[in-house]
C-alpha cells in the first residue's frame, strides 16, 4: 500500500490539489500494479517561511523582481 507525500507551498487551491492527488494515485497505482484504492497521497501545504532554497528561505526574495521569483508550487 503505497503513501506517497507530497510538500508544495501553500497557496495552491483545492482543484490543483485534486488535479495532484488523481495524478500521482494514477501513476502510482500503474507502476506498483496496485489498485488507485490501496494509493494513499498527502498534500503538505508548506509557508514560504518554512522552505529552504539555495541556502535562504524562499520567503527572502519577495523584494525581488518578479522575473527572479523561484518556481511556484515547490517540489
Amino acid at each position: 500500500m503505497p503513501v506517497i507525500t507530497v510538500d508544495w507551498w501553500q497557496g495552491n487551491d483545492r482543484a490543483r490539489r485534486a488535479e495532484l492527488v488523481k495524478e500521482v494515485t494514477a501513476t502510482v497505482s500503474r507502476v506498483a500494479g496496485c489498485p488507485t484504492s490501496a494509493v494513499t497521497v498527502l498534500v503538505r501545504d508548506v509557508d514560504r517561511g518554512y522552505w529552504g532554497m539555495g541556502g535562504e528561505l524562499a520567503d527572502a526574495g519577495d523584494a525581488r523582481p518578479a522575473s527572479e521569483e523561484p518556481p511556484r508550487g515547490g517540489v
